[in-house]
């Protein structure tokens, strides 16, 4: 897996000037992409067996479906179906949180059902009730909604499409496994439908195949050695390593560089800057010890 390989992630590089507001709605919109993308180009059965996962059975079984993205003009005509759908990490709704105007995110429509989609991302993000209302202005005048929206949690979505390969495997349905999969890795890269980011989400930050694998190494010696007895740090930006009732004492960091950071001793010792001279004297490679992190003179970085 790698998330330069992905066919839905879109990778360009660490960028200063995007907020990380920009960079959830980025990956909402992709997510939104990746999941219609997946039901468009694979088996119209596909589409057929999502619809009855949200409770619908259509009467003519049909076989066209259009997929929308950002849905913002009035759809043209009623069906005998039409219902919001909302996904979310949680199913839990919350009032007043979202900006009074917005669009949603995508739409499902055939002649017999109507789906407006939106789409939250990420565990302090949460569907907002009246933004869902104000989406059924979307529908024709004339179009019965269903009164209440079916909410879904991105792991119910995940969970769902992977049952689904099975049955496809033994059709030999190549192309809608490969998207199946496809969206399955894009999830892992992105942590959708996952309680908390996995380590596999932080060891797909490393560009090269090689890193990638040396930095699994690291972690295997370090989390089985019993030398260490570790335990896990609770870092947000790696996977931080320390011994019960102890300071951490190493850092495997995706966060600016992809590197190894050695937490040794305290930083009035300045031991770290010590062994990072000697360290890099044997490597024949200098670190750029950048202006932020001068400050922490108790931390050597390798990097992967």
């Amino acid at each position: 897996m790698s998330i330069y390989q992905n066919i839905f992630h879109y990778y360009r590089g660490q960028s200063k000037n995007s907020s990380e507001a920009s960079q959830v709605l980025q990956v909402e919109n992709k997510v939104t992409k990746a999941f219609l993308n997946v039901l468009q180009h694979s088996s119209y059965e596909l589409t057929l067996a999502f619809l009855r996962f949200l409770g619908l059975e259509l009467l003519s079984g049909e076989e066209h479906f259009e997929y929308l993205h950002q849905t913002s003009s009035q759809l043209p005509k009623a069906t005998p179906f039409a219902a919001i759908v909302g996904i979310a990490e949680s199913k839990e709704l919350k009032v007043g949180t979202s900006r009074q105007y917005g669009i949603p995110d995508g739409a499902i429509i055939s002649k017999e059902v109507s789906l407006l989609i939106e789409n939250k991302i990420g565990y302090n993000s949460y569907l907002d009730v009246e933004q869902l209302n104000r989406h059924k202005a979307i529908f024709p005048p004339n179009q019965v909604v269903k009164v209440h929206p079916i909410i879904l949690t991105w792991k119910e979505v995940r969970d769902f499409f992977k049952k689904q390969y099975k049955p496809f495997e033994e059709k030999s349905d190549i192309l809608t496994c490969f998207l199946l999969e496809q969206f399955e890795e894009f999830c892992t890269i992105n942590c959708i439908g996952d309680k908390q980011k996995s380590k596999e989400y932080f060891f797909l930050r490393f560009e090269k195949a090689k890193a990638r694998e040396l930095a699994r190494h690291i972690d295997s010696y370090i989390w089985n050695s019993p030398e260490f007895n570790v335990i896990d740090a609770g870092t947000n930006d790696g996977i931080g390593y320390k011994i019960a009732g102890k300071p951490k004492f190493a850092t495997l960091t995706t966060q600016r560089q992809r590197c190894l950071i050695l937490h040794i001793g305290q930083k009035e010792q300045k031991l770290g800057l010590q062994i990072q001279s000697e360290i890099d004297k044997q490597l024949g490679i200098q670190y750029p010890r950048r202006t932020m992190n001068i400050s922490n003179t108790h931390t050597k970085h390798i990097y992967v």
